[in-house]
């Protein structure tokens, strides 16, 4: 889960069950320089180049935080206030983002509200950002990912714990291309029988999802809408289908930060997706059957 995966299981009585397992990556394009880092009592992973911005207002919290990073290729800028964050990272590229949770003139939640909005108006792919508190109290996790955080550190954050999250959040998926959306229309049929079998079912259930999304949307009833996402991310390609659990994902991560326009959009790609898809499957059927 941590690297953007998911581990799936299809089972049938007397028929038998199927296990999947999806890790999506990436092909990296920018220039590494290998560098061997101890996370753990075994464990050497090599580095890429990043540019992190942290923000933090403690001096004794940075100097901590650059010293856990001094032995990595990683280029860490410092930002004392939220408003200076967000100055900043409007300004420059970066990879990733260490944001405080408590600092003066503006705190971090605000501040990864504020650059989420900048990166929507300005078609950005969201960059990961990494909320640090102190407080452990119930919520403040629930608080961080809805302001638009990627993930949720405790402090005092052991040096181990923040290269890992580092690791797990440095690379972000990009929006599909084309040739990608094109490729996604293509149908695996389960090898599964019995699941084969109820694929038209399964495709009708998904649009009637659409409209009750729609009509949640409506209400601005994000809780349904991010229900009905997780539903469907869970049970897409175990029909057949990677482009639904993909999508699905998209619109529970947006629902869970109330973005509509965003929700919207995948929600469109969603529908679009699922007439074409149907009509696929029903002209397969009839090729199938000779008519």
């Amino acid at each position: 889960e941590l690297m953007g995966g998911r581990i799936e299981a299809a089972s049938v009585l007397d028929v038998g069950s199927v296990f999947s397992i999806v890790v999506p990556f990436e092909i990296g394009h920018a220039t590494m320089r290998r560098v061997t880092v101890r996370v753990g009592a075994h464990e050497a992973v090599p580095l890429p180049t990043l540019r992190i911005l942290l923000a933090e207002d403690s001096p004794d919290n940075c100097t901590i935080m650059k010293a856990y990073l001094a032995h990595t290729p990683y280029t860490i800028d410092v930002a004392e206030t939220g408003v200076i964050a967000c100055e900043m990272f409007e300004a420059t590229r970066y990879d990733l983002v260490l944001m405080d949770r408590q600092m003066p003139v503006m705190d971090g939640l605000a501040s990864t509200r504020a650059i989420r909005l900048w990166e929507r108006t300005n078609d950005r792919v969201p960059t990961p950002i990494i909320a640090l508190t102190a407080s452990a109290l119930k919520g403040d996790r629930e608080q961080c990912l809805a302001a638009g955080c990627t993930a949720f550190l405790t402090k005092p954050i052991r040096e181990d714990v923040l290269l890992r999250a580092i690791a797990n959040r440095a690379v972000v998926a990009r929006p599909f291309s084309r040739e990608e959306r094109i490729r996604m229309l293509e149908v695996v049929v389960p090898d599964n029988p019995f699941i084969a079998e109820r694929v038209p079912i399964f495709l009708a259930n998904r649009r009637k999802d659409v409209t009750a999304m729609l009509e949640a949307l409506h209400r601005e009833d994000f809780k349904t809408v991010e229900r009905l996402g997780h539903n469907m991310r869970g049970t897409g390609s175990s029909y057949g289908f990677q482009a639904i659990t993909d999508i699905a994902a998209a619109i529970e991560d947006e629902a869970s930060t109330g973005d509509i326009d965003a929700i919207r959009h995948w929600v469109d790609e969603l529908s679009v997706y699922l007439t074409r898809v149907t009509s696929e499957v029903q002209a397969q059927n009839k090729a199938g059957t000779g008519e």
